[in-house]
């Protein structure tokens, strides 16, 4: 068994996942937990760590621990300022909120990004900046477009090596909040998502963007059931495949090749999305939290320089 490096830590709202991981990201061990920082009662993050990686450190001895992601926000563990964009990876090493926590040692909490465009509002991230640096690592690729999908989906862009700049879209909250808390679900029953009615509302969203508009469309998932164009199982696919083809008119740029990172069932949706409306696209590689932190660690001093992911 390779010699353990670093602890991983990926909190986010709704999950617990860490990564006990060796000097070129190989995954030694890993857990899983439903201990999101939302089903933490009382702030007992320190307890629930305790609980999930305290094994390691008894086992192993004293390693570096590495978190990201919400556990890092305002309504987390220890909140942790936001590096602003454009960022590279040592931008971002440089920023790192250290604290101790008994049992565990010294904890290192990787920064959140911002993201200020001339004349816009301001958006941020927090979690996917240490997925992108190890996938760059992993890909070695210094120029990028990473889409990572889900609730609040992030397209990011990677030039030279260095963040630029990212655009959030709530495609995946708006999904639920339409389905589960408008009229447009009451007509809908369970379905698959990879049947014609999700490329139908793919086909939708390109057309919305020469009259009409995304308000108008969603009335569609009603009337489209109301008159049984639609099967009343298509129509939860419709509405996905309308919202994501939107995000895609909004956000991608003719002839651009982009990776994807998520669940599998979100990473193929996406993919899905992307053919039809002409987009090349790639799959992220897995795990690559654990190469970040691993970057990450070596660029703070905090390990050797000598290995990295390969």
């Amino acid at each position: 068994m390779s010699k353990p490096h670093l602890i991983a830590v990926d909190w986010g709202t709704t999950n617990f996942r860490a990564y006990l991981a060796d000097a070129d990201s190989t995954i030694l061990a890993q857990t899983e937990s439903p201990r999101g920082i939302l089903a933490v009662q009382n702030a007992a993050f320190a307890d629930v760590m305790r609980a999930e990686i305290a094994g390691w450190i008894s086992a192993h001895g004293p390693l570096p621990v590495m978190m990201s992601g919400m556990i890092g926000s305002r309504q987390g563990w220890v909140e942790a300022p936001y590096v602003r964009c454009p960022a590279g990876f040592r931008d971002i090493a440089a920023a790192l909120t250290t604290f101790e926590v008994d049992g565990i040692g010294t904890v290192h909490l990787v920064p959140g990004l911002d993201h200020m465009p001339q004349g816009e509002p301001p958006d941020v991230m927090r979690g996917e900046e240490a997925q992108i640096i190890g996938a760059m690592a992993l890909l070695s690729t210094q120029n990028a477009t990473f889409v990572h999908p889900g609730t609040h989906s992030k397209w990011v862009t990677i030039a030279d090596g260095i963040i630029t700049g990212f655009a959030t879209y709530m495609t995946g909250e708006v999904f639920g909040a339409l389905k589960n808390h408008t009229i447009l679900g009451r007509l809908m029953k369970d379905g698959d998502h990879r049947r014609a009615g999700f490329l139908q509302g793919v086909e939708a969203a390109r057309r919305g963007t020469s009259g009409g508009g995304l308000l108008h469309q969603l009335f569609s998932v009603r009337t489209l059931g109301l008159f049984e164009m639609l099967p009343a199982e298509e129509l939860s696919g419709y509405l996905s495949g309308l919202l994501i083809g939107s995000e895609f008119m909004a956000a991608a740029k003719p002839g651009q090749s982009i990776t994807i990172f998520g669940s599998a069932e979100l990473t193929d949706r996406y993919g899905k999305a992307a053919e039809a409306l002409g987009f090349a696209w790639h799959r992220g590689p897995d795990h690559s939290v654990v190469a970040g932190h691993l970057l990450l660690a070596r660029a703070a001093g905090l390990l050797e320089v000598s290995h990295g992911p390969r």
